[in-house]
């Protein structure tokens, strides 16, 4: 099934501009509707309104929020300008963030997130966490990094492989943007991805099929955590996206003693495809 349905949550921040370069490059290229979602809590500053407080200084501290919010609208507006009418929604809606995120993303193809960033002070309400939209919606996700130009075509893509359920998860949901001039490599780290976990399987027939070249490979286990060679791998091969699947074991464990997918979605330096 192609892409026609593209959400881009967009909340005005560094993360959120290239997340919505980057969703507009692909409304063009599928041809697809774009939607921008822009969801919200309460901001310090609604926070401190009182009861006790003159309404004057009432007003003016609400007048400060709408102000900043008409500005999101703004600028979403001026990036999509070139956006056909008829493609382009907007949708703002007040509440808990991830669980409006998540909500929403379930009926549509693809939801592109800028990464994690923490705003400044008294943007707390806006900040957004891939991952967790992403393990909540149960639907395929891309996040861009802060300043990241966005590319489709002629990238070098690496698949995290670990032989999971999430892993095969993320791998059959990004078959739909992988293009024929991609260079595809799935990695697995301290393992050996297929030839002996699967014997009698030639994965590279599999991609073969759908007009896709791969290249296996395996990286060591060292000192570094998986996330931090996956993402060390990223930067020396010059990659431009990483798939891979999120939380393979539970967020509760992942929380505690540390995981991929919180580590990729805080320090990744190029676009990530996450499914669970």
């Amino acid at each position: 099934m192609s892409i026609k349905n593209i959400l881009v949550a967009y909340n005005g921040l560094p993360g959120a501009e290239a997340a919505l370069n980057g969703a507009i490059m692909m409304q063009k290229h599928y041809d697809a509707h774009l939607t921008g979602l822009f969801a919200y809590g309460d901001s310090n500053l609604s926070g401190r309104i009182q009861p006790w407080m003159p309404q004057a200084v009432q007003d003016a501290l609400l007048e400060v929020d709408t102000q900043s919010n008409q500005n999101i609208r703004d600028k979403f507006a001026a990036a999509c300008n070139h956006v056909p009418k008829d493609k382009r929604h907007w949708i703002e809606n007040k509440g808990p963030v991830h669980r409006t995120l998540a909500a929403y993303a379930r009926l549509y193809d693809i939801t592109v997130l800028g990464m994690h960033e923490e705003g400044e002070y008294g943007q707390e309400h806006l900040e957004i966490h891939p991952d967790r939209v992403t393990l909540e919606s149960g639907r395929p996700v891309i996040s861009f990094p802060a300043g990241y130009p966005p590319k489709l075509t002629g990238r070098h893509v690496i698949v995290a492989w670990d032989g999971g359920r999430a892993a095969a998860r993320a791998l059959a949901d990004a078959m739909q943007i992988l293009k024929t001039d991609d260079t595809i490599e799935i990695v697995s780290v301290g393992r050996l991805p297929f030839a002996q976990t699967l014997p009698d399987f030639d994965v590279a027939q599999f991609f073969e099929r759908h007009g896709l070249s791969v290249k296996l490979s395996e990286l060591p286990r060292d000192r570094r955590t998986i996330a931090e060679t996956l993402v060390d791998y990223c930067d020396e091969t010059g990659a431009g996206l990483l798939v891979m699947g999120a939380y393979e074991h539970s967020p509760l464990r992942e929380g505690l003693i540390g995981g991929v997918t919180q580590t990729i979605s805080a320090r990744a330096k190029i676009p990530v495809f996450m499914s669970h």
